[in-house]
């Protein structure tokens, strides 16, 4: 896969397509998945180039949003997901349900994939996982252990994936990588919370959620970055400001670009983030 990203002997990712990073360890048993493409021709190229080197032996998912569980109907009969217990997805109302995401998002920007999709009624969102935990869970697979942490504060369900010997951790969405953050869902303070926890981690590498490969150093750009966010809101509710006019005042969309494949989302994250600041420091959450 040209696109596949080596990040360490046994651990690959892909950071350059529309969604999550969708990511691969390798281990002596085969291969734990942890999330899945939204494009559907890219998640065959992940499948294909475990299968050549092992079965796969677990998915597990970092959160509930839509572009890191569009693709766990592949791994129905072929491996147990796993997650936290709160795990499940919940269709919003107003919003299309994770069928049509999936079918709008590969006319868009994977036609190919539309013939891999199955119908409707063959459809299976694989969710909640097979095997949950509560605050932490250890797993041995192979030659590898994955410490999986409970780390809310992005969705309640967040974890995060620590695999010991890669010295590796994936984090989901509780990390934005030189992208824009959302916070549309998130806890705050919990979010705060996390980002210090992932600090004390030993680890070289952290695979975020959503852009390039980082280490450590990255935590304090995406944690000032947050407070940046609640002292921009902090001064406009200072200034008598209501939450509307927060809205029409203040947007960061010149720090970051959106992720790729996106960029229509731009006006979105802006307004949410204000949102979510603004009802945080004013405990009307």
């Amino acid at each position: 896969m040209t696109n596949l990203e080596k990040v360490t002997e046994n651990v690959y990712t892909l950071t350059k397509i529309r969604g999550c990073n969708p990511s691969i360890v390798f281990t002596k048993e085969g291969a734990v998945f942890i999330d899945t493409a939204q494009w559907i021709t890219t998640l065959e190229d992940m499948l294909g180039f475990a299968k050549e080197r092992g079965p796969i032996k677990y998915l597990i998912n970092t959160e509930a949003h839509i572009d890191h569980i569009v693709g766990n109907h592949w791994f129905v009969n072929v491996c147990p997901v796993v997650g936290h217990e709160k795990l499940d997805y919940i269709t919003a109302p107003g919003t299309m349900d994770m069928y049509d995401y999936s079918i709008d998002v590969l006319q868009r920007q994977d036609p190919e994939g539309l013939k891999l999709m199955p119908d409707r009624k063959d459809y299976i969102l694989n969710l909640p996982p097979q095997i949950t935990f509560s605050e932490r869970m250890t797993m041995k697979v192979g030659d590898h252990t994955f410490n999986l942490y409970h780390t809310p504060g992005h969705s309640d369900a967040q974890i995060a994936v620590h695999v010991v010997e890669e010295r590796v951790v994936f984090v989901g969405d509780t990390v934005f990588s030189h992208c824009q953050t959302w916070l549309h869902s998130a806890n705050i303070e919990e979010l705060l919370r996390t980002l210090d926890f992932l600090g004390t981690l030993d680890v070289d590498t952290i695979v975020p959620g959503h852009g390039p490969v980082i280490t450590k150093k990255y935590l304090l750009e995406q944690k000032t970055f947050i407070y940046e966010w609640i002292a921009a809101v902090g001064a406009g509710i200072s200034k008598g400001w209501s939450m509307d006019d927060c809205i029409k005042n203040i947007s960061f969309a010149d720090r970051y670009p959106m992720d790729i494949g996106q960029p229509e989302m731009m006006e979105y994250v802006q307004r949410t983030n204000v949102i979510k600041c603004y009802k945080f420091l004013t405990g009307t959450l």
